[in-house]
């Protein structure tokens, strides 16, 4: 789609297909995205994109936004989960001793514990040809439903989220010229089927120079991930490349200390625990979790523990249900820096401890 879009233009396209969006009267038609890329990151731009796009925050749950950025200042407004607001820039002010990121937008200053940060993008044209193995697909609006046939009046299985990556597999006109993508779902077999049909305008095909591996051939590679002050380093020799705040797990999901390797790395993964035929019995009822399109995962141990991206919170510095939950795009570096490299359809890049960068764990 072209670049040369104007702000009231890109307003109409995504109001069209994300009407339960909130939006600010005149958007931004290229927003900024935070990055925390540490020299020499010469290759990695992610703010350098070809499609317009919004930064638009969704909340987890009802938000309160404020006067100033502070809890104690006037409330000004509230929204609802899911009711999406655009994002203006980043505030740093006192919250909690984890974390003292604010966003500010059109209706105040909101935490941002609470509120998902996601590019949104105008309708995606409908890719009927997808070859024989298919492409990786970014849930490119605020929400979509994931359904069992490829009709609105199908059952409805997921909500799938802005930022959540799937494979799609398949595509589906229906008689109205609607388009439709079947996604895989890697969830063990169960009374649910494997795969979801998607609305292809709700789904952006994620372009190759995106997933590329980023300076594959560069020696002594190393992941340091400090659990107490839980942040993730990439290293390039002694030189730090990247860093992010990241979410350990705790208590008895608590991330291991030691060294680990990359195992295997998938676009996507679908990572749950809900009981199915023939499938370990749940221990704990109270700690049941099913998270479809997870994006960007980096296993470290057999155990299934992994870097990976998260759509269900944005409080970083504090700790997960067990793996290293990290921002899309700190999840997105990992998988493209770290070795092995993979290619573009690899539905799964599978590793050794004598190829797999090495992840520090202190």
């Amino acid at each position: 789609m072209s670049h040369l879009l104007t702000r009231r233009q890109m307003l109409k396209l995504i109001a069209a297909a994300a009407a339960t969006a909130t939006f600010s009267p005149v958007l931004h038609a290229r927003a900024h995205y935070p990055s925390e890329l540490l020299p020499p990151g010469t290759d990695y731009l992610p703010n350098r994109q070809v499609e317009p796009w919004v930064w638009m925050g969704r909340p987890i749950h009802t938000v309160a936004f404020y006067e100033e950025p502070d809890a104690s200042s006037t409330r000004l407004d509230t929204r609802a989960r899911d009711q999406a607001v655009e994002l203006l820039e980043e505030v740093r002010a006192p919250f909690s001793a984890h974390n003292d990121l604010w966003y500010r937008t059109p209706l105040g200053y909101a935490h941002s514990a609470w509120v998902l940060p996601q590019r949104i993008y105008p309708p995606q044209p409908f890719i009927k040809d997808i070859g024989e193995w298919g492409f990786w697909g970014e849930i490119s609006q605020v929400t979509t439903g994931g359904y069992t046939q490829p009709s609105l009046n199908a059952g409805k299985q997921y909500t799938f989220y802005g930022g959540c990556v799937l494979w799609v597999i398949d595509t589906y006109e229906d008689e109205a010229g609607v388009g439709w993508y079947k996604v895989f779902d890697d969830y063990p077999p169960r009374q649910r089927t494997n795969h979801q049909w998607i609305l292809a305008k709700d789904v952006r095909r994620v372009p190759r120079q995106e997933i590329a591996p980023i300076r594959p051939f560069v020696g002594r590679k190393r992941i340091e991930v400090d659990l107490t002050a839980q942040r993730l380093t990439c290293f390039e020799g002694e030189t730090p490349v990247f860093t992010s705040l990241i979410a350990s797990g705790t208590g008895a999901h608590a991330t291991p200390t030691g060294e680990r390797s990359v195992l295997l790395k998938q676009g996507s993964r679908h990572m749950a625990n809900t009981p199915y035929d023939g499938g370990p019995e749940l221990e704990d009822p109270g700690d049941l979790f099913d998270l479809p399109g997870i994006a960007w995962n980096t296993f470290f141990d057999l155990e299934g523990r992994a870097i990976h991206g998260v759509y269900w919170h944005n409080d970083f510095g504090v700790r997960s249900h067990g793996c290293v939950n990290a921002p899309n795009e700190t999840a997105r570096f990992v998988y493209r820096w770290t070795h092995p490299v993979g290619g573009f359809k690899d539905e799964f890049i599978q590793s050794d401890k004598r190829v797999g960068t090495p992840i520090l764990f202190f």
